[in-house]
């Protein structure tokens, strides 16, 4: 199977149609594209799934998105396996600029959920959108999606006695007690 054949949605961009004010990219996937997302995710259903990004230049050799990302899914409840419908709103803000210009990361991570994300690479002379659309989607998704009014109880068997459980070492305890005789 081909790279191409593994890509369930592709909107690739040229990085040379960025003007020098933004340009507005919009796009949504066709009936089959959804099915082959719904397949890449996992997840039952994606009834549609589009994005609406402006692409900018970023600093001198670099480009700046921003957008958002929106998906219609459904995805199967965790306790009955019913289908849970989802709407999906993820922002999206990202920097691209190319591999030799971006710092290096040290070994040591520090974490600061302030600060801005590092760019992203700029990879030949196109970006898919299509793939990070999929990718945004994914992030937006309920990792464990509930239908209304459903809760989870564990099959616990209730013999109906009180009487506590006994101990993993209470044998232990018995051979103690026969040793200090």
């Amino acid at each position: 199977m081909t790279e191409a054949a593994k890509i369930p949605f592709s909107r690739v961009f040229a990085w040379s149609g960025v003007q020098p004010r933004g340009t507005p990219v919009s796009f949504e996937a066709s009936p089959a594209e959804c099915e082959a997302i719904a397949d890449a995710l996992g997840i039952l259903k994606v009834t549609s799934a589009s994005a609406e990004l402006t692409i900018s230049p970023f600093r001198k050799t670099g480009f700046k998105m921003v957008g958002e990302v929106r998906a219609e899914v459904e995805q199967a409840c965790v306790v009955t396996l019913d289908p849970v419908p989802e709407s999906i709103r993820e922002t999206v803000d990202l920097r691209f600029l190319p591999e030799s210009e971006i710092e290096p990361v040290s070994e040591e991570i520090e974490v600061d959920i302030d600060a801005e994300d590092p760019p992203e690479p700029i990879l030949g002379s196109t970006v898919d959108l299509g793939v990070l659309t999929t990718e945004f989607i994914a992030v937006g998704l309920d990792p464990y999606p509930r239908k209304p009014g459903v809760e989870f109880t564990p099959f616990i068997e209730d013999d109906g006695s009180e009487d506590e459980a006994e101990s993993p070492f209470a044998g232990l305890a018995g051979l103690k007690d026969k040793g200090a005789s």
